[in-house]
């Protein structure tokens, strides 16, 4: 009985759980759509005795970037790559990790993924009215940073043709953000951040804003769903991680638990126009919804 495997059910719901297209859009400055593929890398999975107090039942923007578990247990380790628009991922996924031996009596009250920065997606946006371009906005795997640190550009999609896999990097951040007061530890460039008009990057824009990821990958909405905290990661980290609240404390007993998560990616592709004719694309949150049962 306490030899079952960690198991991570995939299960998809455009209904439950909705990523907002309109919060994506206020906070990227631009459009979003559900992507045919969102494909991540898993690399790290801990159970929680708790989080940080500032938090826990707090109705502020889930801003945060301290992402320390507490009581901390490391469920699986390794290089785990799967797209969570698939529910086959779910059957990979159940090989990553084992809850054997957690002990007996403890309650887990959150989860802290640590994930890949680079993420792959393929889909297409429509640009609504007031951008610089409107109309289609697809993906293109070959767009690339150029010269430019890939932490800090958000790259271009293309306005015609049909939509290819798309190789994206969570950006890093300017340090012009706060974590409750406190000034984020990453102060770049106030124009090291841009935003790539061109295929190769040759060309681009400023963010308007002297920030290196502006609000998209680092302020998080309202929802705990989309995690409570986000990691304050440098130019040269290669992942980052996480902090989601279980969908209700968990007790371990005698039996090793499963472990079920819900994804739901849409609006999680985003889009902007930043020229006559050209777009840029990148990654929004996905909502994730964490259960421990028996």
């Amino acid at each position: 009985m306490n030899k079952l495997f960690l198991l991570f059910a995939l299960l998809l719901s455009s209904i439950s759980f909705q990523a907002s297209a309109a919060a994506c859009a206020v906070a990227q400055d631009g459009d979003c759509a559900q992507p045919d593929e969102y494909i991540v890398t898993m690399l790290k999975l801990e159970l929680c005795t708790g989080a940080p107090a500032s938090l826990v039942n707090t109705t502020e923007a889930l801003s945060s970037y301290d992402v320390t578990c507490t009581g901390a247990v490391t469920v699986g380790t390794g290089s785990l790559t799967f797209d969570i628009t698939s529910v086959a991922a779910g059957q990979a996924i159940a090989t990553f990790a084992s809850t054997t031996g957690l002990p007996i009596g403890t309650t887990f009250t959150h989860i802290k993924p640590t994930l890949s920065r680079e993420i792959k997606m393929r889909g297409s946006v429509t640009i609504a009215a007031g951008e610089a371009y409107t109309g289609i906005c697809s993906t293109d795997s070959a767009a690339t940073a150029g010269s430019g640190n890939k932490y800090e550009r958000q790259l271009a999609g293309k306005t015609s043709g049909t939509a290819t896999l798309q190789t994206f990097y969570i950006g890093t951040d300017a340090g012009e953000a706060t974590d409750r007061g406190t000034t984020s530890q990453n102060a770049v460039s106030s124009t090291s951040y841009r935003i790539c008009t061109a295929q190769n990057c040759s060309s681009s824009i400023g963010t308007g804003s002297g920030g290196a990821n502006g609000s998209s990958n680092k302020w998080l909405p309202f929802d705990p769903l989309y995690g409570i905290a986000i990691e304050d990661v440098a130019s040269t980290d290669t992942d980052f991680s996480l902090i989601y609240p279980l969908s209700a404390p968990y007790t371990v007993g005698p039996t090793a638990p499963k472990i079920d998560i819900a994804f739901g990616s849409t609006g999680s592709l985003s889009a902007m126009g930043t020229g006559a004719a050209t777009c840029a694309m990148g990654p929004y949150y996905v909502k994730s919804k964490f259960t421990i049962t028996d």
